[in-house]
């Protein structure tokens, strides 16, 4: 199902510079059917505090991608992430956070998919180790 690329959505949030591309690769989890699986997202900032990212991922053996703009704001020691989109007909909510150079995050549907997500900076060691 691509009904959990919400949570990619999140995993695309990097700090860097305009016009600047980063990667992030990690997992994922849906509770409401106890399924997980690999994610990598891309991530191209396009302006002040706004983003385009492509997820890829497999669910259930299946391929999925999903491109997805959303919103950042900085806090004190994190990029602040939230935003909405609307997968395979359903509107998703998800909320998330750059601490260093790993991302976690959590979303949820109308549909009653929800879940979290983990992601490391490619090239780079999280700690704990995504």
């Amino acid at each position: 199902m691509k009904c959990f690329s919400v949570f990619f959505l999140a995993l695309s949030i990097i700090p860097a510079s305009a016009a600047e591309t980063r990667t992030w690769s990690g997992k994922w989890n849906n509770r409401k059917y106890g399924t997980s699986g690999p994610l990598k997202c891309v991530a191209q900032k396009d302006q002040p505090g706004r983003w385009s990212a492509v997820f890829n991922g497999t669910f259930k053996g299946d391929p999925f991608e999903y491109r997805v703009d959303f919103q950042s704001k900085s806090s004190r020691d994190d990029e602040i992430l939230a935003g909405k989109a609307t997968i395979s007909g359903h509107p998703y909510e998800w909320n998330g956070a750059i601490s260093d150079r790993q991302l976690t995050g959590s979303y949820k549907s109308t549909n009653g998919n929800n879940g979290t997500f983990t992601g490391c900076a490619t090239g780079f060691v999280c700690r704990p180790p995504c």
